[in-house]
């Protein structure tokens, strides 16, 4: 072999290597180091050198031979490749060099050049078999002298003709013109197609030839180069054309002992496969190994039987030699495999999905169809499938109807017997089954497989939105630049426990992003969709639609009332809309961006980032039509009044699209009211006539006014109410309404069973009630506003009454008590009684005084009546001659018989007193009550023993008790029998001292031990029962010390001045004197013009401390000081009152003290000494008819001779 070819195929090698390694580096590249043209001729060839990365500028070295145009690309002024032609004629072979030079990087390529004269040619093909209606392309390829081949035979001229290779028979093949066949020029890397195009359009042929295979035979196929003096060179190949055949199932077959193959042959025909019916005259089958299988040489049906492999052979009787084999192995199974496939709505097949092995649970979705295939397998690792047949025994058998159904599979889709549908119908858990019985051998015993497969039904998988089913897969969120509105997604379906259960995706990670959990926050404006998919079955999932886009408004909700009762927290809330106006599914996240403030203090902004209540808060999203609260705040009313709440949103603004600039400010606002809670509350008092103690100037002046819940009135009686706080009138445009309703058990309307009649007195507008008839009635009043402008929920305050009409049912006696509290009462009613009625335990009273008796009716559940007094009471004593008589004084018609005094003398003993009702008052008894009260009542009456002693007392009941281990406190006894025992409930804070014996039934002394409040009870042991008496003691530090004279006190040079003060604790409660001993008061004098002196009632001690509640100041000299005290707690606090300034004056004198004036004449008088602080002279004279003295300035004026003061 010449040293040339041996070249040239190392220069071929390396050119493949830098071709291969230049894909693998990174920098410029050209497509050829090494090229082989031939000569210039008639008809020139170019090659295209092609270049990639890089930008390049292209020389050679001999411009005499080659040709190189550089070719650019559209869009820049870079070329990335060049065409090379050879210009020169043959004169021998020549050698040159293109260089590519990189702009960028400055690489220079080397690319050799070689010019030789082509020496033979030759048809190239991929096979001498073509199938019929297939296309073959054939090339010809060109050699020089040493076997090398042409890099390009582009624009050299063919002549291609065609010959059956039986002269006088049909052509076997066509000519199929360049532009109508499927080949491209490979992206300029095989060549210039259209200069070939261009050729066969002239009417001669390149070096491409393509042909078509149209009937089944062979055809000689040859090519002559057409270039003067290379005519000679030629070339020729035979083609045989063959319909192409194809057997299903394919090779190789794996199937069982006994199974029965029936093969389909196919055929392409004009590139459509068609199934060639059998028997067919041109087709043949046959068995290479018979103890395997038998085949029917006409049907090509198999019979499998017995274990082993042979091959089936289908012969074409047209063409010697073609035919197609398939590799058939009888085998025995190992393994029983169901694989499921999804199908579309339609039926068919998902395009990507995979079938699901039953290596695991299968998921299915309630609604959808499935493929189940039964697949039997061969032994081993990547075993192979067995064909099944129809006379394999497969079974697939369920037995969970109510979850899915088990149906055959359509002619449409497939008639194997090893497919089957299962159609999901609702959620639940069961099971399939599937056997295969096969035979092992001769043996007529088979053998079993069997599979289990669990199958879950799961729901599908739906986004759970509360609200409009409408925007159930399409929500607004809101975005502004540092919030970040989140919207945690819930899903249904698929199995799922949690959201965890679920894959979830985003479309635009940078529009909206979507956590592990579900939960979805905007990032900037656009859209995205978020995917959610169940981690048990990837086709089960629900897509939603997140738009992110910037609020453009503000308006306040109208979720809440605006008016709300003082001492309650009104709610508002927000919410944003988008620039189109529409409003926004989300946007809590700017709760804590949006300010909050009011116009008056009496409404204060509190845990305005809290959130709603969970109740709250679901009952706006489903009931608003405005879009949800996106801020809320609680306004706390602590007065009544009117203001407005503003709220304000402020952001710097950056638009992703640059359409606007600045900051985003959104403003709100919303009037709001407070009032006070309506109540239904006593204005009249039935303590005398009957019923409880109610005072409505007292209970207003302490704010204890309570609603009244139920009322029981006797028939023929009244009682005044009147209702109590409730929203004002809003505006002209907001009806208001204050309405009564009267309802009866049955909550039937009511119109003359009750009097209820409005007053108008100078104290309000109270209702008068009154029973006419007997039964329960229930008093509804309402008061408030009602829908209008800037008030979009009605805030109507209702309040009920229940009212019992009736007669009591039982009377209890109040023995010595000034009012009929209800306490009073219950402790009354409770008592036992004796089978007369007569209560057990005596009422001990203290004797030598005047004591109330009053009775009070009764309801059958013990509820006291509010008023009584249409009924007559008569009062009796029993065993009281010397004890106690009625004062009757007071009993008189104009006194209610329901009370009375009893006067008692100063002796002890029992006496009983009975009350009775003996029927209506004068005034009803002729009315239709009396026949009511004769036939719903009974006997109505009450009796008291009372015990006549003296009282035990034990007073203060309630003392503060200085903390000093010195402190000492008395509480006083009177009273009793003086057999006592002292109990203390918390002896840890106080603690009774020994007494003394001429003490014992007189006081106790107390002791502090810590800061605290202890109840001292005091129980005399010698009655029976036993009487108690209690006292409230509470230890305590001093919290102040106030000198009670005021700011300024001014005292006469040498007078003397008392000073009183007072020391307490915090809650204003202040200490007995008794205990100022204890607490080292001291008092500080600025300057030593008054001192402090012995008072003859409280001497000053020795130690200079105070222990009463006043000192005595004596002014010495003229002059202005400051005086305060102060005192040293148990903890080592000081505590000092407020600073007094004091005065010492001279006495005043009147100057002059003598003056003569003639009648007529005028004199100004002057006052010299006397106070300057807080003070002015005032001047009165004794005789205005002497002279005349003017009050203010002092001018006498004389009028007649005499004298006057």
């Amino acid at each position: 072999m010449s040293p040339l070819p041996l070249f040239f195929t190392s220069s071929l090698l390396l050119m493949i290597l830098h071709h291969a390694t230049s894909h693998l580096g990174v920098g410029p590249h050209i497509a050829d180091v090494n090229i082989l043209l031939p000569p210039k001729m008639t008809h020139p060839v170019e090659y295209r050198l092609q270049g990639s990365d890089g930008c390049f500028k292209w020389s050679w070295d001999h411009h005499d031979i080659l040709s190189v145009l550089p070719e650019f690309n559209s869009s820049s002024h870079c070329s990335m490749s060049a065409r090379l032609k050879s210009i020169a004629p043959f004169g021998g072979r020549k050698e040159t060099a293109v260089y590519a030079t990189d702009l960028n990087t400055g690489m220079v390529i080397r690319c050799k050049v070689y010019i030789d004269m082509v020496s033979r040619i030759q048809i190239f093909h991929n096979s001498v078999k073509l199938d019929l209606d297939g296309l073959a392309t054939l090339r010809v390829r060109a050699f020089d002298s040493e076997e090398n081949v042409f890099s390009s035979l582009v624009g050299l001229q063919f002549m291609w003709k065609l010959m059956p290779e039986t002269p006088g028979s049909p052509h076997n093949l066509v000519h199929v013109p360049l532009k109508d066949s499927p080949l491209s020029d490979c992206g300029g890397l095989c060549g210039d197609l259209d200069i070939p195009v261009k050729l066969e359009e002239s009417g001669v042929f390149s070096d491409l030839y393509v042909v078509k295979g149209t009937e089944i035979g062979h055809e000689i196929v040859s090519v002559n180069l057409l270039e003067p003096s290379l005519e000679h060179l030629a070339d020729k190949i035979v083609l045989t054309v063959a319909e192409a055949m194809s057997l299903e199932p394919p090779s190789p077959v794996y199937v069982l002992i006994g199974a029965v193959v029936h093969y389909t042959l196919k055929v392409i025909r004009s590139n459509t496969p068609e199934v060639v019916s059998l028997p067919s005259p041109f087709h043949q089958w046959s068995v290479l190994n018979s103890s395997v299988a038998q085949v029917d040489r006409a049907l090509g049906t198999v019979h499998a039987l017995n274990l082993g492999a042979t091959t089936i052979v289908v012969e074409d009787t047209r063409v010697v030699g073609h035919m197609q084999i398939s590799s058939l192995h009888v085998v025995l199974p190992d393994n029983l495999l169901l694989f499921m496939s999804p199908l579309s709505p339609s039926g068919g097949h998902i395009e990507g999905v995979k079938p699901i092995s039953s290596v695991s649970r299968w998921y299915v979705v309630a609604g959808r169809l499935y493929l189940v295939h039964v697949k039997v397998f061969l032994p081993g690792p990547g075993a192979e499938e067995i064909f099944i047949t129809e006379s394999d025994e497969i079974e697939l058998h369920d037995n969970q109807d109510e979850f899915w159904n088990i149906l055959p599979v359509s002619e449409g889709l497939s008639t194997k017997k090893n497919y089957r549908l299962l159609s999901a119908n609702s959620y639940g858990l069961g099971k399939l089954t599937a056997t295969l019985a096969y035979r092992t051998g001769h043996d007529v015993r088979k053998e079993v497989l069997k599979v289990v497969q669990e199958v879950m039904v799961c729901d599908q998988v739906k986004f759970i939105m509360e609200g409009d089913s409408s925007i159930s897969h399409r929500v607004l969120l809101p975005w502004v630049p540092g919030v970040y509105q989140e919207l945690e997604l819930k899903a249904s379906g698929g199995c799922a426990m949690s959201s965890s259960d679920y894959k979830w995706f985003s479309s635009d990670m940078t529009v909206a992003s979507v956590s592990v959990s579900g939960i979805v926050q905007a990032k900037r404006p656009g859209k995205t969709t978020i995917t959610a998919v169940s981690i048990f079955d990837s086709l089960n999932y629900d897509e939603m639609v997140v738009e992110v886009s910037i609020p453009s408004s503000m308006v306040m909700l109208p979720n809440f009332p605006v008016e709300t009762p003082v001492g309650t927290h009104l709610q508002a809330s927000l919410t944003l809309r988008a620039s189109n106006g529409a409003y926004f599914y989300a946007c809590d996240a700017f709760r804590s961006s949006i300010r909050w403030k009011t116009e008056s203090e009496s409404f204060s902004i509190v845990n305005s980032t809290d959130e709603f209540f969970a109740s709250d808060k679901q009952e706006v999203v489903h009931s608003s039509s405005f879009g949800p609260p996106c801020a809320w705040t609680h306004i706390y009313a602590s007065n009544t009044g009117r203001t407005v709440v503003h709220a304000t949103l402020t952001r710097e603004s950056q638009q992703y699209d640059h359409s606007s600039s600045g900051s985003i400010v959104l403003k709100a606002s919303l009037s709001i009211a407070a009032y006070s809670p309506l109540i239904v509350h006593q204005a009249s008092d039935g303590n005398q006539f009957g019923g409880y103690w109610f005072d409505l100037a007292r209970t207003e002046s302490q704010h204890q006014l309570n609603n009244l819940d139920h009322l029981y009135l006797a028939p023929g009686s009244h009682l005044d109410i009147m209702l109590h706080g409730g929203p004002e009138r809003w505006g002209e445009d907001v009806e208001f309404i204050e309405t009564v309703e009267v309802l009866d058990e049955q909550i039937s309307y009511v119109k003359d069973g009750i009097l209820i009649h409005q007053m108008s007195t100078n104290y309000g507008n109270p209702y008068r009630i009154g029973c006419k008839s007997l039964g329960t009635f229930k008093l509804i009043f309402r008061r408030g506003n009602l829908i209008g402008e800037d008030h979009h929920l009605p805030a109507v305050s209702e309040v009920q009454l229940l009212l019992m009409c009736s007669f009591p049912s039982s009377i209890v006696i109040i023995a010595d008590e000034a009012l009929n509290t209800p306490s009073v009462i219950q402790l009354a009613a409770r008592a036992d009684r004796t089978p007369a009625g007569i209560r057990t335990s005596p009422v001990t009273v203290a004797n030598g005084r005047r004591i109330r008796m009053s009775a009070v009716g009764l309801s059958d559940s013990g509820k006291a009546f509010a008023n009584s007094s249409s009924l007559s009471l008569k009062w009796e004593l029993t065993e009281c001659e010397g004890l106690a008589l009625l004062d009757n004084a007071y009993n008189s018609a104009a006194y209610s018989s329901w009370e009375r005094f009893l006067i008692l003398q100063n002796r002890s003993g029992v006496c009983f007193v009975r009350s009775t009702v003996v029927g209506l008052i004068d005034s009803l008894s002729h009315s239709d009550f009396a026949t009511m009260f004769e036939t719903s009542t009974n006997s109505l009456t009450d009796a008291i023993q009372l015990q006549l002693i003296s009282s035990l007392r034990v007073s203060p009941e309630f003392s503060l008790l200085y903390f000093s281990p010195e402190a000492r406190l008395n509480i006083s006894i009177t009273g009793g029998s003086c057999f006592f025992d002292t109990l203390v409930n918390d002896t840890q804070i106080v603690e009774v001292t020994q007494q003394v014996p001429v003490y014992e039934c007189s006081k106790l002394v107390l002791a502090p031990k810590s800061l605290g409040s202890a109840l001292v009870t005091v129980q005399d042991i010698g009655l029976l029962p036993p009487l108690v008496a209690s006292s409230t003691v509470q230890v305590a530090e001093m919290d102040w010390i106030k000198i009670l004279t005021g700011e300024r006190i001014s005292i006469e040079e040498g007078s003397f001045q008392s000073i009183n003060f007072l020391v307490g604790v915090a809650d204003g409660r202040i200490f007995d004197p008794s205990q100022y001993i204890y607490m080292r008061i001291r008092v500080h004098i600025a300057e030593s013009i008054v001192e402090v002196v012995e008072n003859y009632d409280f001497p000053i001690r020795t130690d200079g401390f105070v222990h009463a509640p006043n000192f005595t100041l004596q002014a010495r000299r003229l002059g202005v000081t400051n005086i305060y005290l102060s005192a040293i707690q148990h903890s080592g606090i000081e505590i000092m009152s407020q600073i007094v300034n004091v005065e010492v004056y001279a006495p005043p004198r009147i100057h002059p003290s003598n003056i003569f004036l003639v009648p007529g004449a005028s004199y100004v008088l002057t006052v010299r000494g006397g106070p300057e602080i807080f003070s002015h002279v005032q001047y009165a004279g004794m005789d205005d008819q002497t002279v005349n003295i003017h009050k203010i300035s002092g001018r006498v004026l004389a009028i007649s001779p005499g004298n006057s003061t």
